[in-house]
């Protein structure tokens, strides 16, 4: 499940903060390298946004000009480093999200074709990853049920109905880092990004697998890279916004995409993702992956 991207940036970046004043370690460590699957790193700049761990690079009037927009599968190799906790069936479902994100939105601006007659080609790879620590994960979901159990008995501390949830243990906190580029019918790199996320204590879902964390990464990863793209800006920096119709309806109830072959993805989890995020089952449970084989 995800929410406007740029409200849940300001959201973690602010509670992130707010724990770092306090001395705690609320996040993830994020790792930025270069792993070579770029075709260019020299004009590669700095996100302007503080706190953030991403370089950019974006030659707007060419993808202004492109229509159309050839997704390449994510590619996330077995030899990554910090990927021996992950199979093989966690690292596709991984990459799947990323490039279900990513394909929702270029939708809003590009027409996606399956076909390498594309105005522009996007590739990404998964460079570096740190899973999720069950422990630290399975002590949340299981204290999180307890106090409302507690509650819903009249002893505990709310008047709520449902999970309660509580931060999570600062405890094997994931992260993921992708390196993107979206090159002309030339070869040339048009836009580029090397994204660095982590998840935090205050806003990433836990779930009782190794794959949960960099699957919500990738998720947001896709976002990211997908607006840069379309917008030809910073997603950093972008204001805060409430998600539109459009974006709830693909993205969260697991509807039909605005673009037909983004149906190659496969549809969000919807109702069946929130269930199973509710008891921290692992993505697994509701997100069947891709439709299609991979292209």
């Amino acid at each position: 499940m995800q929410s406007s991207r740029p409200d849940r940036r300001a959201l973690s970046r602010l509670l992130a903060a707010a724990a770092l004043m306090t001395g705690v370690a609320a996040c993830g460590t994020v790792i930025i390298n270069s792993s070579g699957s770029l075709t260019r790193y020299d004009r590669l700049q700095r996100s302007a946004a503080t706190a953030t761990e991403a370089r950019l690079y974006i030659d707007r009037p060419a993808v202004e000009r492109a229509r159309t927009v050839r997704i390449i599968p994510t590619s996330f190799p077995a030899e990554v480093l910090g990927s021996g906790p992950l199979t093989a069936a966690d690292r596709r479902l991984i990459a799947n999200a990323a490039d279900r994100a990513l394909c929702y939105d270029l939708s809003l601006r590009y027409d996606i074709v399956t076909s390498r007659d594309a105005d522009l080609t996007v590739r990404a790879q998964v460079t570096h990853v740190e899973p999720t620590n069950l422990i630290g994960a399975g002590g949340t979901i299981a204290g999180s049920a307890a106090v409302s159990i507690a509650s819903q008995l009249g002893v505990g501390f709310a008047d709520g109905i449902g999970r309660i949830p509580i931060p999570r243990l600062p405890i094997g906190l994931g992260s993921l880092t992708v390196e993107a580029e979206a090159l002309d019918r030339r070869h040339q790199q048009r836009a580029a990004m090397v994204w660095g996320g982590a998840a935090n204590s205050f806003t990433s879902q836990p779930r009782f697998a190794a794959s949960s964390d960099p699957y919500d990464l990738a998720g947001e990863f896709g976002q990211d890279f997908g607006y840069f793209m379309a917008r030809g800006e910073d997603p950093f920096l972008a204001p805060n916004t409430l998600p539109t119709w459009d974006r709830i309806r693909v993205t969260i109830l697991g509807e039909a995409p605005l673009d037909p072959d983004c149906e190659a993805f496969g549809r969000a989890p919807g109702i069946d993702g929130i269930a199973a995020d509710y008891i921290g089952l692992p993505p697994e449970y509701a997100d069947k992956g891709p439709a299609v084989p991979a292209r």
